[in-house]
Parts: C-alpha cells; sequence; structure tokens
C-alpha cells in the first residue's frame, strides 16, 4: 500500500495545487482553451511534448516487445526525430496562424461547413479508442502499485477519474504546468527503476548478461537489436508505418494540436524542438528493456521468480509491473509507477480536453446552438471533458490490445491529412476532397476487416497493414484530383491573408 499512497499523494497534491493555481487565470472559454495565446517556448514545449508520450510509448511497446524485439523503440526514435520536428517547425505555426479555435473548424475553412463537422465526429471516436488505450495503460500503473490487490475495474475507473481531473480546472494552462514537473519526473523514475533493477538480476539471471544468453540460447538475439536496420520487416513493419501513422494523425488530431492553438508566436512552437525530442527517444527505453526482462524470464526456467504471470493471457500487459514488484523496493515501485502514470495522463489528459472542446465548439455550438453565450460556452468545456471522460470507459473495458488499437485509431487520419495539407497550403476542392476521404475510408474497413489474401505477398507481409492501401489511395486521390476536378480555389491560408489585407486596407 506504500506504493499506492506514494502516487496518489503525489497526483492528488500536484493536480489539485496547479489546477487550483490556474484556475484563477482561467476567466473564459478562450482561456479555458488557448490560454489567450499565451504560452511561452518553455510552456509550449512541454505541453506538447508529452502529448506523443502515454500508452504509445509504454504500454503499447511493452505489450509488443515479446514478439517484435526491441526493434519497437524505433516508436520513439521516429516520434521523436521526425514527428515532433516536423509539427513543432511546421505545422504547428501553421495551425496557430489559421486563427482558428479546432482543427475540425481549419478543415470547415478549406472544404467546407460539412466536411468540418464530419470530422469532428470522426476525430472524437477515432481518438476515443486511444483515450481507452491511454486509461488501461493508466489503470495498468495503479494495479501495479496496488501490488495486484486491486481489481482491474476498479484500477480502470481511477485512472478515468485522474485523467479528467488533469484538465478539469484549469485546461491547456494546467495540462502545460503540469507537463513540465511531470516530464522531469517521468524520465528520473522510469532510470532509477530500470537502474536498481540491475542488482535483482544479477542475484537471480545472472544480470543483464543473463538475460542475454537467454535469448542466444533460443536462437533469438535479434529480439535485443534496435538499430539493426536489416532486420527482416524492421522498415516495412515498424519504421514506415509509425512515421506515417504519427505524422498524418498527428497533424490533424485536435490533442496534438491543443498546444499550438494557445502559442504565443510563431517562434514558440519552434523553440523547444531539441528538447521534446530528447524526451519522446528517451522516455520508451525503460519500459522495452523491462519488458524484454520479463518474457526472457517468463519462457526461462527462472519463471517461478514472476509466478503471477505464468499462463496469464495479460502476461505481456503485466510484465514489466510484476518485474518491478518482485524486483524492486516498494518506494521504487511508487516512483516506477508515479513515472508511468506522468507519460499516460499527460496523453490522456490532453485527449479528453481535445474532444470536449470538439464536443464544445463544433457540435453543441456550431451545430445545436450557435447563439450560445461565452459563459455557457466555458461551463459547457468542463461538463463536455466529464462526457468524453465516460467515452473512454467502454473501449477500456474490454481491455484490448494497445498495439492494434493506435494502427486503427491512427489511419483514420491519413486521407485527411493530404485532405488538409493540400487545402491550407496548395489548392482547395471540396469535391476532390470529398471523393478522397469517402473512398480512403472504404478502403480502411476493407483492408481491416477483410483484408485480401494476395496482401500478404508484398513488402514482406506488411502490406497487409491497412496503413498501406489507404496512403496510395489518399496521396495519388488528394494531390491529382484538386487539379484536375473542376471548382478549385486559393489555397485557405492565403485566402486569409488576403481577408486581413482588405480589412486593413478598409
Amino acid at each position: 500500500m506504500v506504493a499506492i499512497i506514494i502516487a496518489v499523494l503525489y497526483f492528488v497534491i500536484l493536480i489539485v495545487v496547479v489546477g487550483i493555481i490556474a484556475q484563477r487565470r482561467v476567466k473564459s472559454a478562450a482561456d479555458f482553451t488557448k490560454a489567450s495565446q499565451g504560452l511561452g517556448w518553455v510552456t509550449m514545449a512541454f505541453a506538447f511534448t508529452l502529448i506523443p508520450l502515454g500508452a504509445g510509448h509504454t504500454l503499447s511497446l511493452w505489450e509488443s516487445a515479446p514478439n517484435l524485439g526491441a526493434s519497437v523503440m524505433w516508436w520513439g526514435i521516429v516520434t521523436g526525430g521526425i514527428f515532433l520536428p516536423i509539427m513543432m517547425l511546421w505545422l504547428g505555426p501553421l495551425v496557430r496562424q489559421s486563427g482558428c479555435n479546432t482543427v475540425p473548424e481549419i478543415l470547415e475553412g478549406v472544404i467546407g461547413k460539412t466536411f468540418g463537422r464530419v470530422n469532428a465526429g470522426v476525430n472524437i471516436a477515432t481518438w476515443t479508442g486511444i483515450g481507452a488505450s491511454e486509461t488501461l495503460a493508466t489503470a495498468t500503473a495503479i494495479y501495479g502499485l496496488a501490488s495486484g490487490s486491486l481489481k482491474f475495474v476498479w484500477c480502470i475507473l481511477i485512472a478515468l477519474v485522474l485523467i479528467m481531473l488533469y484538465v478539469l480546472f484549469g485546461g491547456i494552462l494546467q495540462l502545460a504546468w503540469l507537463n513540465i514537473v511531470n516530464a522531469i519526473v517521468m524520465i528520473i523514475g522510469s532510470y532509477l527503476g530500470l537502474f536498481l533493477l540491475t542488482g535483482w538480476l544479477a542475484a537471480n539471471v545472472g544480470g543483464w548478461e543473463g538475460i542475454k544468453g537467454l535469448y542466444e540460447s533460443w536462437g533469438q538475439v535479434d529480439m535485443l537489436k534496435t538499430y539493426d536496420l536489416a532486420q527482416s520487416g524492421m522498415w516495412f513493419q515498424v519504421i514506415i508505418p509509425v512515421a506515417v501513422l504519427h505524422i498524418t494523425a498527428g497533424a490533424v488530431g485536435q490533442n496534438m494540436n491543443g498546444p499550438f492553438f494557445a502559442a504565443k508566436s510563431d517562434e514558440d512552437c519552434r523553440k523547444g524542438v531539441f528538447l521534446g525530442a530528447f524526451f519522446n527517444i528517451a522516455a520508451s527505453v525503460p519500459w522495452i528493456a523491462m519488458a524484454l526482462v520479463a518474457a526472457a524470464i517468463l519462457k526461462s526456467d527462472n519463471a517461478s521468480l514472476l509466478a503471477n504471470l505464468v499462463g496469464d493471457a495479460n502476461a505481456a500487459k503485466l510484465g514489466p509491473i510484476e518485474l518491478a514488484l518482485q524486483a524492486l523496493p516498494t518506494p521504487i515501485v511508487g516512483i516506477l509507477m508515479v513515472s508511468l502514470l506522468c507519460a499516460t495522463l499527460s496523453t490522456g489528459g490532453a485527449t479528453v480536453m481535445a474532444n470536449a472542446n470538439i464536443l464544445t465548439n463544433d457540435i453543441f455550438k456550431k451545430a445545436l446552438k450557435p447563439d450560445m453565450s461565452e459563459k455557457t460556452r466555458f461551463v459547457l468545456m468542463r461538463v463536455s471533458i466529464i462526457i468524453c471522460g465516460l467515452f473512454f470507459a467502454l473501449p477500456a473495458f474490454l481491455n484490448a490490445v494497445i498495439f492494434p488499437v493506435f494502427l486503427w485509431c491512427f489511419s483514420f487520419g491519413i486521407p485527411v491529412f493530404v485532405i488538409y495539407i493540400m487545402g491550407l497550403k496548395i489548392r482547395v476542392n471540396r469535391t476532390a476532397g470529398w471523393i478522397t476521404l469517402i473512398v480512403a475510408y472504404a478502403v480502411n474497413f476493407w483492408w481491416t476487416f477483410a483484408t485480401p489474401e494476395w496482401a500478404g505477398n508484398y513488402l514482406g507481409g506488411a502490406f497487409a497493414l491497412n496503413m498501406y492501401p489507404v496512403t496510395i489511395v489518399s496521396v495519388i486521390l488528394g494531390i491529382l484530383l484538386p487539379f484536375i476536378i473542376p471548382g478549385g480555389e486559393e489555397p485557405f491560408l492565403k485566402r486569409n491573408k488576403m481577408a486581413d489585407v482588405e480589412r486593413l486596407a478598409e
């Protein structure tokens, strides 16, 4: 119980104190969702950096590591080395320049009102899947803190409450301030746990060399190779899918873009890129290492060291947690689980707030009550956070495998991304946008639920992944059709600038 007391005290005190302080500076819905565009580069960097972390860098990867090996580390490398620079140096400033409040609102300006509202619904639906994943990861950490004595259903309920509280008081400002503290705690806590694991391994399985020896004895030493680009499937099953899905889904995800809407200037969007890259690349290493250790022990003659996991269908999901419970002192388990919660709550909080923002502004206000007052909108934002948090509950209770959930949910952003970039910077064509979206979503469902048998014959079987045909269709249709179909218009940002010039002239 000591571990769970450590975590509960840490988060309750931190969230409440930071939330109350942030709440004093939040007087309107604009303050709540955009901090009146007052985030400087430090708060901006931390507000954004921790959002791509969460279950994606922790539970998703350690759950997949026993099958895919250390190559899953490329999730963090691609996110930190490719996705973050693209968002912070280029796409984030564009979002800020749009003058809009949400991504669906930008798409409404790019393609039209109906397209924006359809995207609002799809955005909430797909990111609810991600929110459920963050809830599961948070619940797993709570399960570890309770030493397995708390039923998992109660862990999920506690996780939902913590995720909602993360942004309920002060919105984006509360998120940014909490992320500054939690980013530091996350790195220190997870690496401390990994460092102290060394002594237990030396006493029980011959240390890290003993774990390596086990994989060598099974002819699976490649499982421990992260940077071997010649590994079978590395490029087409790990690196390319992670890069494409992160960039496309993240660029049009409200949760990823939330901090950019709140940035003080374009320069404040860009300045913290190296800081963000470091945290994203470093965050997943301890969890992947612990997952590979737990998987090796369970397969060896020393499986009794993790007796609670033997024969458990959730062994891959709970492996690092059970390893920590057996190998580390209780206070260190508490710190380690706090570091995991720092990652998952930041992403979960950003996601529930993003969905609430879309629900309030793009559905309740624009579609149902256009004359809604600012006061009502402010109150409704907090109500929407609770509603959207409850949306996370059902998928979380299904206890799905996390990695496929990410691939499925992220794939819906691919055609939207192509339409979005074309409409912002190159050429708008509403008919072309709709055709691209409908065809790409049809292909997405086809490949997900009735994958053609022949698809497994290409790219080493990777073409069976839905993201490849969806990407091909989206790129071909999304780029060519705007120039082929009559009725094209100037890109959205150019039209905005022209309108600004005309207003100044008047």
